[in-house]
């Protein structure tokens, strides 16, 4: 039986979508990319933005009309919107957050079959494993923590477990994701801590690099930076959740950081990791933002070593402190949010000429007739040379040209 699968929002869904394709291609069921194929169809669903949210409603409301696939819809969406997504699709099924923990076995009820065959599609060659979920922070923009619960960790055994099963199954690449990443093991007894975690993947047979998803600076400290230097599986690129370089906007979002610390924390990791790329979230638009606090945004994100942006116009989400604040124009905040992107193209472009020449290690993602895809270690994407032979297997790749802020070519070394 065939199942197709959708993704919104963040590496934690992308995380979870992962798994639950893995643990239902183990238990018979084959994954296709196409819905005319499929028996029924998952989605996992985000609305930490309106944008996200709208996004997510458009694809139900199209598939519902003009596809016969049975969805189980899940996710951030569903806890936000249960009872109108419920009257509205009454043939479909919807599973909040806690529910969709039992997704896998759900569908088994839903759609039994008889077959004992194992499909493995290999999804991709760098496997996401989501250890952590929930936030206890209140920033004051935020609508998660009340969609995801308070925060949770994955007991360290098994993350080892998970970590070893998908390296017996030929990923070498394992991308750690939490809602809170950075706040892994606080809830556990005795208490664990993310760097105690990287430490024992180390020693997992098959995991070649180990990447690290968004970390929270309210957790940086210098021995964190430099107990994760000495480990060498740790890959050399690192995601912040930043948000604003004024103090005054980081104040109003509740973020309990200053840019000064944002400073020290790159400037910690410039150190230890010399050449990594690096990247962080910022938000603009904020309400109450001022041009002046958006220039000390602009001439932070000037003086900081920082190779990349993510960067997100301030969106309203109903509940949350933030949203009974006045917004800014609309036109306002996409001109500043267009400023901010060209700043990050830039970045990236400068990133990527200063690895012209150099040789990196990393995973081939894509094989077809015309090129393969590398992702290296400091996260770029480079186009080879097509190759046969390599899928999910670690390499050596040359960076010859820079084709633009997000690719890069090179040859095999």
């Amino acid at each position: 039986m065939k199942f197709v699968v959708e993704c919104f929002g963040c590496r934690s869904n992308q995380a979870e979508i992962q798994e639950w394709i893995i643990e239902l291609e183990k238990r018979g069921y084959e994954r296709t990319t196409s819905a005319a194929e499929a028996a029924f169809g998952i989605v996992n669903t985000c609305s930490v933005t309106e944008k996200a949210e709208k996004d997510v409603l458009r694809f139900v409301a199209r598939s519902y009309r003009h596809t016969g696939v049975k969805w189980l819809v899940a996710g951030c969406t569903v806890s936000r919107d249960r009872s109108v997504m419920d009257l509205k699709y009454r043939e479909y099924f919807f599973y909040d957050n806690r529910q969709k923990e039992r997704l896998v076995e759900t569908v088994c009820d839903l759609f039994p079959l008889d077959s004992r065959l194992v499909y493995h599609s290999a999804f991709r060659s760098r496997v996401f494993l989501k250890v952590q979920d929930g936030c206890n922070f209140r920033c004051s923009y935020c609508i998660v923590p009340s969609l995801r619960g308070k925060a949770r960790s994955l007991e360290t055994k098994a993350v080892l477990a998970k970590a070893r099963h998908y390296a017996s199954l030929g990923y070498h690449e394992v991308v750690l994701t939490g809602i809170n990443l950075s706040a892994y093991g606080y809830d556990l007894f005795p208490r664990q801590t993310l760097l105690a975690l990287a430490a024992e993947l180390q020693h997992v047979r098959g995991v070649e690099i180990i990447r690290l998803s968004s970390l929270d600076p309210r957790y940086i400290r210098y021995p964190f930076v430099k107990e994760l230097s000495a480990m060498p599986k740790v890959a050399d690129s690192f995601h912040f959740s930043f948000q604003s370089g004024s103090d005054a906007v980081i104040r109003r979002m509740n973020r309990g950081s200053r840019s000064a610390d944002y400073r020290k924390i790159l400037s910690q990791f410039r150190e230890c990791f010399p050449g990594a790329n690096l990247g962080a979230d910022f938000i603009v638009g904020f309400p109450g933002e001022t041009e002046k606090e958006f220039r000390e945004t602009v001439a932070f994100l000037q003086e900081a070593p920082l190779n990349y942006l993510h960067v997100f116009p301030f969106s309203p989400r109903p509940g949350t402190k933030a949203a009974a604040l006045e917004s800014l124009p609309p036109a306002l905040v996409r001109a500043r949010a267009a400023e901010l992107k060209e700043l990050g193209r830039l970045m990236k472009l400068a990133y990527r000429e200063s690895c012209r020449g150099q040789t990196f290690s990393g995973i081939l993602i894509e094989e077809n007739p015309n090129y393969a895809l590398v992702v290296t270690r400091n996260f770029l994407s480079v186009r080879v040379p097509p190759v046969r032979g390599y899928k999910k297997r670690k390499l050596h790749v040359r960076v010859e040209r820079v084709v633009n802020e997000n690719l890069c070519e090179g040859k095999i070394a």
